[in-house]
């Protein structure tokens, strides 16, 4: 193997600090783990060529740089990793080193700005772009690079991404994001910026769990912490991570800010003004929490000129590669028939735009079907052969397939905060619980309380598949100036079994929009539109499709305490009485997206 120079500006500087490992094939572990495994890491992924070298940005901040290099003297398509957890210990990075060193490419793994080996300050994502871009300059000066560099890796290593081609560089050739929808800021409307908020509410158990666990903006405080038991209970919600660590974390600053869409255009979150050229392969799975922002980036890099490509895939967070020998996600049973050429395709990708390799065969969408269990392709999404189907919320508790059926009335529940209904799976991730379950998951006991109502639909005559965004419609009163609504759309079985389907929410203050927040009128009817995520699933003949309406989904969510007040400030709450109204001249809806046949 060929032992390159490095030009002048570079250094070394001591082994990097062990950082986190998630998904189902980099599985969330400890600090322990990590350091036990160092040997495996050596014999997976082989030494840097060149360790820990300082790249200096143009402010003076250095970062912390390993190079792997191929066999050969030639010089290389090159991948640049980014990330916050450690390059050197985090198993995304061993996994791809070993398969792109292999092939040709030699790999850039970098610590980004205040974390473990890195000097400066740690924001996400304030100066992922400028460095990224400054990395680029040094990687294209060195003799060992072709000039053209790709990017690749998962959540953070996906999100950071984005900041960079938002600068258009003309070395960055190629990039692969994968579980990167926490990139999003205001485009689309979706302000969900780092995936930290869902419907203007906080997902409490990801952002305490993430900054709580990996929250340090310095290299003194990067290391790995692991998560407070019970301390997602503590009010007000702007201490939980001051509970857990008295360092300073982002975490106080992106509950402030939510509404001051200023602070997340300047972090680099993505707006939809960005002059995106760089080629793009996203990658996703249903029960990511972003999947429904991949959709809107993939939309607004091709609007903006950029070639993209997508996958979605059955899953969790960064969990695609997990389904190559996975027989369940969550409670679903999934076949060989899930599985998908994820390494070749993503290497193929690369190497045509990297190294003039052939063109993949891949359409603009490629999307697995749950239940139905095979692989689809489309032009875009829904797929233009998907039509709206509505099912219309009745006064009986049905979900009929027309108003008229509609029997007319009002139900009503108590949602109390200091009782909030549980979170069983769904769009989970990052919470620091290794007993973390996610996806579609049973939810039958939650039917048992009396704070959510049941609107079910008759058994199907036959299957049903939804491809497409999820909605809810409602007509609802309140008896507080604010509150949440958390939907589930579910499978019920012949047999009785509830599977989560998909899920969303709306904190109500935000029903005009997040940049217009609105107290609401105690009692008076409001008609609202909650986004559930997208979803491509097949109800089969003989279930019912159901929806579940609740006011809570914790520890997910960020309970609302019901005042109205500055919910992140306050300890005391109240109980919200919430009212469906529904008839046939102004129903409530549940819409979807069916594939024929």
């Amino acid at each position: 193997m060929t032992r390159w120079i490095v030009l002048a500006g570079a250094g070394l500087v001591g082994l990097g600090v062990a950082g986190l490992i998630l998904s189902v094939v980099f599985p969330w572990n400890d600090l322990a783990w990590s350091l036990r495994n160092r040997v495996a890491w050596w014999m997976q992924a082989g030494a840097p060529d060149l360790a820990d070298v300082r790249v200096t940005m143009p402010d003076g901040v250095s970062l912390a740089t390993d190079v792997y290099l191929p066999d050969g003297d030639s010089p290389a398509p090159t991948v640049l990793m980014r990330l916050p957890y450690g390059k050197r210990d985090y198993g995304e990075v061993r996994f791809w080193v070993r398969e792109l060193r292999a092939r040709g490419f030699a790999v850039v793994a970098q610590d980004m700005r205040g974390r473990h080996g890195s000097e400066g300050v740690f924001t996400p994502w304030a100066n992922e772009g400028a460095d990224g871009a400054g990395t680029l300059d040094w990687i294209v000066a060195q003799p060992w690079s072709n000039g053209r560099v790709g990017t690749l890796g998962c959540s953070a290593l996906g999100e950071s991404q984005l900041m960079l081609a938002a600068r258009a560089h003309p070395a960055h050739r190629a990039m692969v994001p994968i579980g990167a929808g926490g990139a999003i800021g205001t485009a689309g409307g979706r302000n969900a910026y780092f995936s930290a908020f869902e419907g203007g509410i906080l997902n409490l158990a990801p952002a305490a769990g993430w900054f709580g666990t990996e929250g340090g903006k310095t290299p003194e405080t990067s290391g790995y912490r692991p998560l407070v038991p019970g301390l997602l209970d503590h009010l007000p919600v702007v201490e939980v991570v001051r509970e857990m660590r008295p360092d300073p974390t982002d975490y106080d600053a992106f509950l402030r800010h939510f509404e001051d869409t200023a602070y997340w255009r300047d972090l680099g979150y993505v707006t939809g003004e960005e002059p995106f050229k760089t080629p793009a392969l996203f990658i996703d799975s249903w029960h990511d929490p972003g999947v429904s922002s991949t959709f809107v980036l993939a939309d607004t890099l091709r609007a903006a000129g950029a070639p993209v490509n997508t996958i979605i895939a059955p899953g969790t967070h960064c969990g695609y590669l997990g389904t190559e020998t996975a027989t369940t996600v969550g409670d679903l049973a999934i076949s060989p028939k899930a599985r998908f050429e994820y390494v070749e395709t993503i290497v193929a990708f690369l190497r045509h735009h990297l190294d003039d390799g052939p063109a993949p065969e891949l359409p603009p969408l490629s999307y697995y079907t749950l239940v139905a269990d095979d692989w689809r392709r489309s032009e875009s999404w829904p797929p233009p052969e998907a039509q709206e189907v509505r099912f219309y919320l009745s006064g009986s508790g049905a979900l009929e397939p027309e108003p008229e059926g509609i029997a007319p009335g009002d139900r009503s529940f108590v949602s109390d905060p200091a009782d909030p209904v549980p979170s069983i799976g769904g769009a989970l991730c990052c919470t620091g619980d290794p007993e973390e379950r996610s996806g579609p998951v049973y939810q039958n006991v939650l039917e048992t309380r009396d704070d959510l109502l049941l609107y079910t639909s008759a058994p199907l005559d036959r299957p049903l598949t939804v491809a497409g965004p999820v909605q809810a419609q409602l007509r609802v009163s309140i008896d507080t100036p604010d509150t949440d609504l958390a939907l589930r759309l579910v499978d019920v079985d012949p047999e009785g079994n509830v599977l989560l389907v998909q899920e969303g929410a709306l904190r109500l203050r935000y029903r005009n929009g997040f940049d217009d927040p609105a107290l609401l009128t105690p009692g008076e009817t409001y008609t609202v539109r909650i986004d559930l995520r997208d979803i491509a699933y097949r109800f089969e003949a003989g279930h019912r499709v159901r929806l579940h309406v609740a006011g809570t989904s914790f520890p997910r969510l960020e309970r609302n305490l019901n005042t109205g007040g500055a919910n992140y400030d306050e300890t005391e709450m109240r109980p919200a009485e919430i009212t469906l109204h529904s008839a046939p001249d102004a129903p409530s809806a549940l819409i979807l997206f069916a594939e024929p046949g």
